[in-house]
């Protein structure tokens, strides 16, 4: 008997590829890794042969009648994107086959709307669930008996295991590889990958500063990476206000509706953000507190708790590589 669990990912025509590969390239490096044969990965689909992922890239997949999984074997089924979703959902062929194959896995996953598959399958009824933000309400309303998280990264629902989108699958896979291997494993794997070690599954999907800079767009964009440059420097609104040749209270006024933040909550932001992501290089929190601009250390840490709810040592303790 062989303690080698296969990872089958179910695709279809339009799938994102990016959805199988990420979570694939997790299971072989911990193959690489430990030196054993822990995982097998394996493509299904409807059809046996090429299956066509956009781009000109195209996966060679095994008929989902063909395969005969086990309870230690994973199903994750792929999304795509709504045009591609709604035709596979549409597929009762598809549906009919996953359902078929759904009871003889011990866990299944899916990554971003593949969760729309799974409940349209009835693979999932009841669970907590998590999908792309941009797709929660849908699935919301046509499965209200689902329980939709619109903002986690991915949610575990006893052997359901469903995640937002794209690069979350790798998330969602390491998760996987630490329940199946440990967190020694997982660690060495992130690093090789070059990856978060832990996300947490209720991290937010959103990005306040993303969302602003989207919001802003092309008139304070040159703004915007100036203050990226300079966050180690006070940066007044005066001096924000200056740049971009306007009054204060003409730039107060604009910047806010143009990015939906004030200037000054705005600058906070951006330092904090950037605090964050020193703090998971392995910067010092006192060389952090520098470049962020701030004049103390225990200014930074008051700063940071309030903006995320932890101090940053534990921040940097909970997402350490």
């Amino acid at each position: 008997m062989t303690d080698t669990r296969t990872i089958y990912f179910a695709t279809f025509p339009g799938a994102e590829l990016l959805d199988i590969a990420g979570p694939a390239a997790v299971f072989t490096a911990a193959n690489q890794l430990s030196g054993r044969p822990l995982y097998r990965v394996d493509v299904i689909a409807l059809p046996s042969g090429e299956i066509d992922h956009g781009g000109g890239l195209g996966l060679t997949a095994r008929a989902i009648a063909d395969i005969i999984p086990g309870p230690a074997d994973t199903l994750v089924v792929a999304g795509g994107y709504e045009a591609e979703i709604t035709r596979a959902v549409a597929d009762t062929d598809l549906l009919a086959g996953l359902g078929r194959i759904a009871r003889q896995f011990g866990r299944i996953g899916s990554v971003c709307s593949g969760t729309f598959l799974l409940a349209a399958a009835g693979i999932i009824t009841d669970q907590r669930v998590a999908t792309h933000w941009r797709g929660a309400p849908r699935l919301a309303a046509r499965f209200p008996g689902l329980t939709v998280d619109p903002d986690a990264l991915y949610v575990r629902d006893g052997d359901i295991w469903t995640s937002a989108g794209v690069t979350t699958g790798i998330d969602l896979a390491l998760a996987m590889l630490e329940a199946d291997h440990g967190r020694a494993l997982k660690t060495r794997v992130a690093r090789e990958l070059v990856v978060y070690a832990h996300r947490p599954g209720h991290q937010s999907q959103f990005s306040d500063v993303l969302d602003a800079q989207t919001r802003a767009g092309d008139r304070y964009g040159a703004l915007i990476d100036w203050m990226q440059d300079r966050l180690d420097q006070p940066l007044k609104v005066a001096d924000l206000a200056a740049y971009c040749g306007q009054t204060e209270r003409t730039f107060q006024r604009r910047f806010s509706a143009a990015s939906g933040m004030p200037p000054a909550r705005f600058v906070e932001t951006l330092r904090m953000k950037h605090g964050r992501d020193l703090l998971e290089a392995g910067l010092a929190v006192k060389q952090v507190a520098g470049r962020c601009g701030f004049r103390s250390e225990a200014a930074f840490r008051t700063a940071f708790r309030q903006h995320f709810g932890v101090a940053p040592g534990q921040h940097a303790r909970m997402l350490a590589v």
